[in-house]
């Protein structure tokens, strides 16, 4: 269709030259987005901002039309020079059909193509305008019909390197099924179940992305020019790989879809000693083995762990007028323990038994952890172990064991890929009044700094990315490592028994030590060591609390505990204690009510389960498929019409049998062939 639409155009204006743009107002297509501004640069209307991209060749803004088949794409790249069209076939609903138009089109050829689709579909309907929008964040089929995810509005929350980055505030699912058949669909109970359950991952809550800049990798990673650190299963941070793979694989392009990174991202200017600097602190959440709390706990057997999130801290001086002349990052990880061990929730228990799983023995999955670190990050690994080591305190078993593991793995590396651990009681130093928790982390950080340094960089004028379909960028500046002056070379790796609340207090502490050596490094202080009393401690304090409670929410569904930092600042008191409780309680129930719920959906957004007729089937592409979770292998929707609070509350856990848990089976109704509550969905 599309081709034809520009084949007639072209024979059209060659035999009688008619007036394109009078034809297309006259169609009710104008104002559509398609607007021409050749002397717009929107990358460097800011005074002072680097320029960020001298190639025009990612699209920023796009305009989705739809006819009776086919919805039709227009592309718009930053520049508004150059217009590209992209089709999507909606006859077969059941089947993904995407085709690219490779011609750039100006503003004026572009508006003929959409007048002539508009002529040629007139006895359907027409061409009718659905939105305009920011990008394509996938493709998802459940039972009936494939929807598109787009996104509607975003807003931009910093740039890195003068490349924009932004949150999504809306987005729309739009199914591809036009209006005749719908009614059976809106009516498929299973299909609403898929909805609402996807709606649970939340894509406006701590998702961002970056058109021109590759969020997914580091400032180091993307600068120096280093081989894309990734998994046989691809990048490992891009959280809507899954629902991108069949347009990147079929078009072979990333053009009209955005990388997704879900975590945390902040940007600040902070002061100190009479200077503006901004700081940057992004944390990346691993989206193999995602999941919540009691759902996906230690390592799978592939070394993959829970809670494995990347923490990049960047900062540079603000310059009047100029681009910043050099920048500073340092890299952090934090995860669960990488042992084979679970935890099964309890409505009865508020801190349900470790258990170690089958295949722990052998450490194996410890081994393919360490040696997945050695690939991303270098040597050496530094760990630091801040769960409890009294031997009558229930984490003291996944203490030995991990020292065990550590012992273990180290016996078949080699001198080099040593990993080094160190073990500190955070709990018990933030107990005894005799201790100071902070020196006792601060020395820890500062050994482990001086093992792996920091990467700075001079910034030059122009950084250019250049993506390929299978999301890994290169920087297209072939002189890129004469501008590094210092290079990271390994990682910290922090955790405690959930790697959330200890863990964030000690890569603050870490993130403060590596601050001071980056300020120095950059000319903006005179020595490598900050005071943790000064103004700005706190200011940064903030920023790791944000965080911290945002990984918090996303893993065990309540904000981090802040005793430790409430401690620093003079805050511990009665009213502290109570909101901690509070929080406990709400973890708790986020993790008993909800966990089972959460797990389901995140799985269905990464396409680690698809959704059939019947039942959910395990996707032959996950490469984690082999952890025997038991969440999705046998969920099967027979009886699927249940009230929306079972829905959404996770009721379902209070219907397992036990024999159904062994053999990795979840109903969603119970056991029996009835529902538990009447339904009147759809």
């Amino acid at each position: 269709m599309l081709f034809r639409c520009r084949a007639i155009m072209e024979l059209e204006k060659r035999e009688n030259g008619e007036d394109m743009d009078s034809i297309f107002r006259g169609c009710e297509l104008e104002n559509m987005g398609l607007e021409s501004d050749n002397g717009g640069d929107e990358l460097n209307q800011e005074q002072g901002q680097c320029s960020s991209s001298s190639s025009s060749d990612y699209l920023d803004k796009f305009t989705l039309f739809e006819t009776s088949s086919h919805f039709y794409m227009i592309g718009r790249d930053v520049r508004r020079k150059h217009w590209r069209v992209l089709e999507i076939c909606r006859s077969k609903p059941s089947e993904l059909v995407v085709d690219e138009d490779p011609t750039r089109y100006s503003s004026y050829e572009c508006k003929g193509l959409l007048h002539k689709i508009n002529e040629i579909n007139k006895p359907t309907g027409g061409l009718k305008l659905i939105t305009v929008c920011y990008g394509i964040v996938g493709f998802i089929k459940f039972v009936e019909s494939y929807y598109i995810l787009i996104i509607t509005e975003r807003r931009e929350i910093g740039k890195i390197c003068g490349h924009p980055v932004y949150s999504i505030s809306k987005y729309r699912m739009i199914p591809f099924s036009h209006c005749t058949a719908l009614t059976y669909m809106y009516n498929s109970t299973k299909e609403n179940r898929y909805k609402k359950l996807l709606q649970l991952v939340d894509i406006r809550d701590n998702f961002f992305f970056s058109c021109s800049y590759p969020l997914m990798h580091s400032v180091q990673q993307n600068l120096s020019q280093q081989e894309p650190r990734q998994t046989s299963d691809g990048p490992m941070f891009v959280w809507n790989k899954y629902l991108t793979h069949h347009i990147r694989n079929n078009l072979k392009s990333n053009l009209w879809t955005v990388a997704l990174i879900h975590g945390f991202f902040k940007q600040v200017e902070l002061s100190t000693g009479g200077k503006t600097l901004i700081l940057t602190l992004i944390a990346r959440r691993s989206c193999q083995f995602a999941g919540t709390r009691f759902e996906r706990r230690g390592v799978n057997e592939m070394g993959q762990a829970a809670n494995d999130v990347e923490i990049e801290q960047i900062v540079w001086e603000v310059s009047q007028g100029k681009c910043p002349s050099e920048m500073a990052s340092v890299v952090q990880n934090r995860g669960s323990i990488p042992l084979r061990w679970k935890q099964k929730p309890s409505l009865l228990n508020l801190k349900p038994d470790i258990l170690f799983s089958e295949g722990n023995d052998n450490y194996n999955a410890t081994r393919l952890h360490f040696q997945s670190l050695h690939m991303r990050y270098g040597v050496p690994v530094v760990i630091l172990n801040l769960i409890k080591t009294s031997i009558n305190n229930r984490e003291y078993i996944l203490h030995e064991e991990f020292e065990k593991a550590v012992v273990s793995v180290n016996r078949d590396f080699g001198e080099e890929d040593q990993v080094e651990y160190s073990s500190l009681d955070l709990d018990a130093a933030f107990k005894n009044e005799a201790t100071d928790e902070l020196a006792e982390v601060k020395g820890k950080a500062v050994t482990a700094l001086e093992k792996t340094g920091i990467f700075s960089c001079q910034m030059p004028q122009s950084i250019n990315f250049e993506a390929s379909f299978d999301l890994s960028y290169i920087w297209i500046n072939n002189d890129s490592n004469n501008y590094i002056s210092k290079q990271q070379k390994g990682i910290l790796r922090t955790n405690c028994l959930d790697s959330l609340d200890r863990t964030n207090f000690a890569q603050y502490v870490y993130g403060m030590v590596a601050l001071g050596h980056q300020l120095y490094t950059l000319g903006i202080t005179g020595s490598q060591e900050l005071d943790f009393e000064d103004p700005l401690a706190y200011d940064v304090m903030n920023i790791y609390q944000a965080m911290g409670d945002a990984i918090a929410k996303q893993y065990s569904g309540s904000p981090a505990h802040q005793k430790i930092f409430s401690k620093i600042r003079g805050q511990s008191n009665v009213a502290t204690h109570i909101q901690e409780s509070i929080k406990s309680i709400q973890r708790y129930c986020s993790n008993s009510f909800m966990g089972v719920t959460k797990q389901q959906a995140i799985d269905i957004f990464l396409g680690n389960f698809q959704p059939e007729v019947v039942e959910l089937t395990s996707s032959k592409s996950s490469s984690d498929q082999k952890e025997d979770c038991g969440c999705l292998k046998a969920l099967y929707l027979k009886n699927l019409s249940r009230c929306n609070f079972c829905i959404y509350s996770g009721f379902e856990r209070l219907g397992l049998q036990d024999d159904a848990h062994k053999r990795g089976s979840r109903f969603l109704t119970g056991p029996s062939g009835r529902s538990r509550h009447d339904s009147n969905e759809g």
